[in-house]
């Protein structure tokens, strides 16, 4: 449930123009610090492959904080990005249409547990980057392996059929 000091098309218009948004009750200087940074993040997300990111900072956590889950599942369904991430003082959520829940949970928790707003968004990008397998390279990876092994006991098998060939002949 949505609670009732989240305006979500506010938050949704402020991710819409730089992919960082504030709830309503964040001091303006407190946005005004952190706004650049979180900014910078996102565009390290982007450059990274990790895809488009939005970050809100709410001024408080509801009471029944499940329902950070539902605000960025809400926000990630009306607007265009990847994945979002919601932070409020005491706890966050993170949700995507691109990365697999274990990977996003697995960053989250060094995530959750820095205060440093910033750094701990940036370092959740390169967490969830480094935890993602990419499976065409992966697939590439067994792929050859199978096809050395192959070939490896193929020509040990031809060695060995020669060399029993050649004793039998010497033998006759």
């Amino acid at each position: 449930m949505i609670p009732a000091d989240v305006d979500l098309d506010d938050l949704a218009h402020q991710l819409d123009e730089d992919s960082v948004a504030f709830g309503a009750f964040v001091p303006a200087e407190k946005a005004a610090e952190l706004e650049p940074g979180l900014v910078d993040a996102v565009s390290h997300a982007e450059a990274t492959d990790f895809g488009s990111l939005g970050v809100v900072i709410l001024e408080q956590t509801p009471a029944h904080t499940p329902d950070m889950r539902d605000v960025a599942q809400d926000l990630l369904m009306i607007t265009d990005l990847d994945t979002v991430i919601v932070r409020a003082p005491l706890s966050g959520a993170v949700v995507s249409g691109t990365h697999s829940r274990a990977d996003l949970e697995a960053a989250q928790y060094p995530f959750l547990g820095n205060p440093d707003l910033v750094g701990a968004t940036r370092q959740f990008v390169d967490d969830v980057n480094a935890a993602a397998v990419s499976w065409p390279s992966a697939v590439a990876v067994i792929a050859i392996s199978v096809v050395a092994t192959a070939t490896f006991a193929a020509v040990a098998a031809r060695r060995r059929s020669r060399a029993r060939d050649g004793k039998s002949s010497f033998q006759a």
